[in-house]
């Protein structure tokens, strides 16, 4: 059986659960208050990357043993595979695995809920009934698929400092006249006319960049386009990891490996990397045929953040959608209104060719 950990009151010997906002645990019948000691995580903390991959390359994996024993009812049960903080499903008392038990890195740090589950489902509502494009019904049709639960999920912070050589060319536009038919009260008539030509003109060169916490998923349990909306957080409210904020929530273990998380964080660099080598270039406007980076110094850490995470259903098809446990703010998969876009569409068209016509007059 795997070890695990609860929180007890000391007065009554109930759950103590995670009390919001109050940075202490808080008994579920007594409300008893245990105050947690709160330790910022160092905001300057970063595991050096390739001494980590080269160290875990001669670990053997963690075996991992899920079954437990309630120590309070009884009963075994068995918790998913990335779950390591959950209710027993029995009698609803607290348990928290170790990290250490089922996974060879355990988190730095955790950012603990501030967005407590009745403003969670307010956010949602919000969410929904601002949705450009959905369906008229949708508001009054979509169906609570199940319950909203207040999860961990992982993530991996990266830093780099990147080097990068690039090929591409600068176009810097330049004007001329040349003559074009016109119509003039039903006559065609040539006018000169001024239009912009581009120059192209070859360019190379070298670009830096220094990144900081560039944050990725750490869980397959999302899909991979909620990544822009999941990456934002106010890192500096980390707190260093303490098994106590996960008491009452369920909270899953890093399913992406470290090297995995590493990738998708160069993808995420990629993008700011393209954008500075637009920069050096120059010009009014920029074709990029290659980038070669070399990364420096990289460093990590994993954290744990909190989110709001449920479903609705709408016409027998099922949408996730989250909270950000910290700022409230909403993001999910959604249905759409083909007609409304069509009609958008070709409201966007008659306009442009009402403007067209009127400037041939």
């Amino acid at each position: 059986m795997t070890s695990y950990k609860s929180f007890k009151c000391n007065q009554c010997g109930s759950d103590l659960d995670y009390a919001i906002g109050l940075h202490s645990l808080k008994c579920i019948s007594c409300g008893q208050v245990d105050p947690i000691e709160t330790e910022p995580l160092d905001s300057y903390l970063a595991h050096d990357y390739q001494q980590t991959v080269n160290h875990l390359s001669y670990l053997d994996p963690v075996i991992v043993n899920h079954e437990l024993n309630c120590e309070n009812c009884g009963a075994n049960f068995t918790l998913p595979t990335n779950v390591h903080s959950e209710e027993c499903p029995y009698c609803d008392m607290n348990v928290v695995v170790p990290v250490d038990n089922q996974r060879l890195l355990a988190p730095d740090g955790v950012m603990p809920f501030e967005v407590h589950q009745h403003q969670a489902e307010e956010s949602f509502k919000k969410w929904l009934h601002g949705l450009w494009f959905a369906p008229t019904s949708l508001k009054r049709k979509a169906i609570q698929a199940e319950a909203i639960q207040g999860s961990y999920m992982p993530l991996w912070a990266f830093d780099a400092q990147v080097e990068s050589d690039y090929t591409g060319q600068r176009g810097d536009n330049y004007y001329t006249t040349v003559r074009v038919p016109t119509n003039v009260n039903g006559k065609t008539v040539m006018k000169n006319q001024t239009v912009v030509k581009i120059r192209w003109r070859n360019r190379s060169g070298r670009v830096f960049n220094q990144f900081d916490d560039v944050v990725v998923m750490g869980s397959y349990t999302l899909p991979l386009k909620f990544q822009n909306f999941l990456s934002q957080w106010d890192l500096f409210k980390t707190q260093k990891y303490n098994e106590k904020y996960l008491s009452g929530f369920r909270s899953e273990l890093y399913q992406v490996s470290l090297p995995d998380g590493f990738k998708l964080a160069k993808e995420v660099m990629y993008r700011t990397i393209r954008q500075t080598v637009r920069q050096d270039i120059g010009g009014d406007h920029q074709r990029i045929h290659s980038i070669d980076s070399t990364y420096h110094a990289v460093g990590f850490k994993l954290m744990l953040a909190p989110m709001w995470i449920s479903a609705f259903n709408y016409k027998k098809k099922s949408y996730r959608y989250v909270i950000n446990g910290q700022n409230g703010k909403a993001y999910g998969e959604r249905p759409w209104s083909i007609y409304k876009i069509i009609g958008a569409l070709l409201l966007v068209t008659t306009i442009a060719v009402s403007i067209y016509m009127f400037s041939q007059k």
